[in-house]
C-alpha cells in the first residue's frame, strides 16, 4: 500500500507534521496506519471524504485509485487546503489543466508525488547540466524493465483498466518519463508503440516511444512489466558533446557512468551523495512552501509536462502516427474498445 511509503516518510518529520486524520473506506487500512505512526494517538478516523475534509488540515494526502484523484482533490481545494495527491495525478490532460487552474484559483498548493526528482544523484546531474558540463544536449534513454505478476493486477481489480488507471507507461514508468522530462526539456512530439502482450488487462503492459525535444535533443522510452519473473533493469542515461552519465538500478542508486570533458572522474562528493528513492525530501520542501508562500519542485505547474507527454505516447500508440504537442485534449477512455 503506497500510503504506507507516505506514512513511513512523515514519520521521520514527526517533531515538524503531524498526522491529524485518516479516510479510507476500509478500516483495516487505517489500523494498519496507527500500528506504523502510533497506535495509542489521537488520530481521527473517517471513511467519509466530505467529513474528513472538514477537519483542520493544511495539507492532504491522496493515494486512492487514480480515477478518484482529480474528485477528491477538487473538494480539497474548496474546502482552502493544500494537496499532495499520488501519481499519476489524473486521466485526462483537461482534467489535470481544471486542477491547475483550481489551484491557481484557490491560491493553494497541488504537488504531484514525483519524489524521484529529489535524490542528490538526480540533482547531480541537473546541476552539471546547469553548469554546462554536457555542452550540447543529444540524447537520453529510460528503461524499466520490471515484473508484475497476476497477484499485483489482481489484488486491486481496477489496475490496469483504461477508464481507472491505465498502463505501464502511466504507473511504473512516469517517475523516469519525469526525469527525462526534467534534463531534456519540453518535447515537441512524440511516436509511440505498444500494447498488452502478457497480462490479462486492459491498458498496455509494454510501451516504447521516441521522443523530440525543443532544443533539438531525441529520447528514447522503453517501459514493460512482462519481464521474467522479476524486475530486471531501470536505467536513465543522458548524452551530450562533453559528457554523459548513466544511472542504473530499481532506484536510480548506481552510477554507471559519469564521465566529462572537464572532469577525469565522478567528484567523490557526488558518488557520497547517492541516496534510495523516499518521500521525506518531498515533504520537506512541500511544508516549506506552505509556510512560504512559494511552489514546491513538484508542483501541478511543473508535473502537468510529464503527463502531457505520456497522454501524447497513448494518443501515438491510438493512432499510429506522431503526434505534437502541446496536446489540447487526451483521456485514458478514448482506449477503451480499442
Amino acid at each position: 500500500m503506497i500510503a504506507m511509503k507516505h506514512v513511513k516518510s512523515l514519520k521521520e518529520l514527526a517533531e515538524d507534521i503531524e498526522l491529524v486524520a485518516l479516510c479510507d473506506i476500509n478500516i483495516e487500512n487505517m489500523k494498519n496506519v496507527l500500528t506504523l505512526w502510533n497506535p495509542s494517538s489521537d488520530i481521527k478516523l473517517f471513511t467519509d471524504v466530505s467529513l474528513f475534509l472538514q477537519s483542520d488540515i493544511d495539507l492532504v494526502v491522496i493515494a486512492t485509485s487514480t480515477d478518484s484523484h482529480v474528485g477528491i482533490t477538487k473538494q480539497a481545494l474548496e474546502k482552502n487546503k493544500h494537496v499532495l495527491v499520488e501519481k499519476p495525478l489524473s486521466l485526462s490532460m483537461e482534467e489535470a489543466r481544471e486542477l491547475h487552474q483550481k489551484a491557481e484559483e484557490t491560491n493553494k498548493i497541488v504537488a504531484v508525488s514525483l519524489q524521484t526528482r529529489y535524490l542528490s544523484q538526480i540533482q547531480a546531474i541537473v546541476k552539471a547540466k546547469q553548469t554546462g558540463e554536457f555542452g550540447k544536449l543529444y540524447y537520453g534513454t529510460v528503461t524499466v524493465r520490471w515484473n508484475r505478476n497476476k497477484e499485483y493486477y489482481g489484488k486491486s481489480p481496477w489496475r490496469g483498466t483504461w477508464g481507472r488507471d491505465g498502463g505501464v507507461l502511466l504507473n511504473q514508468c512516469i517517475h523516469y518519463i519525469d526525469l527525462l522530462q526534467l534534463l531534456l526539456g519540453d518535447v515537441v512530439s512524440v511516436y509511440g508503440v505498444g500494447g498488452t502482450y502478457r497480462h490479462p488487462i486492459e491498458a498496455e503492459d509494454l510501451g516504447m516511444a521516441l521522443l523530440k525535444f525543443a532544443n533539438g535533443s531525441v529520447g528514447i522510452i522503453e517501459g514493460t512489466t512482462t519481464v521474467y519473473d522479476k524486475n530486471l533493469q531501470t536505467s536513465l542515461s543522458i548524452f551530450g558533446e562533453n559528457g554523459y552519465v548513466a544511472l542504473e538500478g530499481e532506484r536510480l542508486d548506481d552510477f554507471k557512468y559519469w564521465k566529462f570533458k572537464n572532469q577525469n572522474e565522478m567528484d567523490l562528493e557526488i558518488q557520497n551523495q547517492i541516496e534510495e528513492i523516499s518521500h521525506t525530501k518531498m515533504y520537506k520542501d512541500i511544508v516549506s512552501a506552505i509556510r512560504s508562500g512559494s511552489k514546491p519542485y513538484v508542483s501541478i505547474e511543473t508535473t502537468l509536462k510529464t503527463h502531457e507527454i505520456i497522454f501524447a505516447i497513448y494518443k501515438s500508440i491510438q493512432t499510429g502516427s506522431t503526434v505534437t504537442l502541446p496536446l489540447e485534449r487526451y483521456s485514458t477512455i478514448e482506449n477503451m474498445d480499442k
